[in-house]
């Protein structure tokens, strides 16, 4: 689907939770945080008794967080992206976009109004079961209550199509003029546990923590906050193969088994992916299951780190080259998460590792040991016991 775009990431949350109270519409799509984020739902109840925000909650069910809107919009399940779109038709159609954000900070806008023409009021009703006469008064409310928060959760993102669902989301909030702005934003109320941190660090295949990218600046960057030798990073890829793969995009999560059966000559590196490491994922996270079972049986190794027998090592007809690294649990361990608000909290060790559990540090610091880099990886750990005082690890 053709995207208005500008900077902003589509999977974080680009306002504070205590900024709902400056919004002035509300828009929750997949979202029922009176049930699944309290704490979140009484800053949005708060936007919408301070400010006077009309609450729109988007859910084929009624929720508890539905009894508290103002509309409640009933749609078929799955059919986001044509209810948004419809909606993005209709503020188009009425000259309600913000020309003016639209023209400085963003990309590609003819060509997502060509994408919307097709969603008439009468194609989202076929598609979603939601009336004309109520799509064009949500429009209206979203453009006449400005800023307005647009916020949703696993609902929305929890479907085959659930890149162009949240990519939908972020190109009416672009369109409205409603980023960057108190009381606006594409807001994603996370729904583990430091997924907010792991995507402000960046353990994605197509940037460096803190969202920089993969330009030669980015890796020289972080190689002086990291205090290691820009020259020795960037000699870590494959450079004889392609001097620019590290400026390349690698395989996302989603789709990482493309690295293994494809062929060669459609994949931008030398190989197809030998090795694979589940570190704290299971393969039920994942669509195209045939093509994941297939993916784990073509590896040459598959590394799961898990403190429990995940679907991941089972379910593939594997004979050898499997291994399982036994990590633990959060109570085993002392570390910083990062709250879907992105404040940074710290947790206490509440047991000593069990049985032949290791720590995420631990097991990492082993292998890059024997990788021969734990000099370059260890060098900021101040605090981390030298290889010497560590306890054994017997795998």
């Amino acid at each position: 689907m053709a995207g208005l775009a500008n900077t902003w990431g589509y999977g974080a949350m680009t306002n504070h939770l205590n900024d709902m109270r400056n919004s002035k519409s509300i828009i929750m799509i997949g979202s029922n945080a009176a049930e699944a984020h309290p704490v979140a739902m009484q800053h949005i109840l708060a936007g919408k008794e301070l400010n006077g925000a009309p609450l729109i909650v988007v859910d084929p069910r009624f929720t508890k967080t539905a009894a508290k809107a103002d509309l409640h919009v009933r749609h078929r399940s799955g059919t986001d992206v044509a209810f948004v779109m419809g909606l993005v038709r209709e503020v188009i159609k009425n000259d309600w976009h913000d020309k003016d954000f639209i023209a400085k900070r963003t990309f590609g806008f003819e060509e997502v109004k060509k994408v919307a023409e097709h969603y008439t009021p009468e194609e989202v009703e076929r598609v979603c079961g939601v009336e004309p006469k109520l799509l064009k008064k949500i429009a209206r409310i979203l453009a006449e209550n400005r800023p307005g928060a647009l916020i949703w959760c696993m609902g929305g993102t929890q479907h085959s199509n659930g890149n162009n669902v949240t990519r939908s989301y972020c190109i009416l909030q672009l369109l409205l003029g409603n980023m960057g702005i108190a009381g606006g934003g594409a807001n994603v109320i996370r729904g583990h546990d430091n997924v907010q941190g792991a995507t402000d660090m960046c353990i994605l295949s197509n940037s460096m923590p803190g969202y920089y990218g993969l330009s030669d600046g980015a890796f020289k960057h972080w190689a002086e906050v990291w205090k290691i030798d820009a020259d020795w990073l960037l000699g870590r890829f494959d450079n004889d193969f392609d001097p620019k793969q590290r400026n390349k995009k690698g395989f996302t999560m989603a789709r990482w088994y493309e690295g293994v059966l494809q062929p060669k000559d459609k994949i931008d590196q030398r190989d197809n992916i030998k090795a694979l490491f589940y570190w704290g994922i299971s393969m039920e996270s994942q669509s195209q299951m045939h093509r994941v079972k297939e993916g784990l049986e073509k590896l040459d190794m598959l590394v799961i780190v898990d403190p429990y027998v995940p679907s991941a090592a089972v379910v593939p007809d594997r004979k050898d080259g499997t291994y399982l690294l036994p990590a633990c649990s959060q109570y085993e361990q002392s570390g910083s998460v990062t709250a879907t608000a992105r404040q940074i909290q710290w947790r206490y060790k509440v047991v000593e590792p069990l049985y032949d559990s290791r720590t995420d540090t631990d097991i990492m610091v082993e292998l890059s040991k024997r990788l021969g880099f734990e000099e370059e990886f260890t060098k900021n750990y101040k605090n981390y016991p030298a290889a010497g005082k560590r306890r054994s690890v017997r795998w």
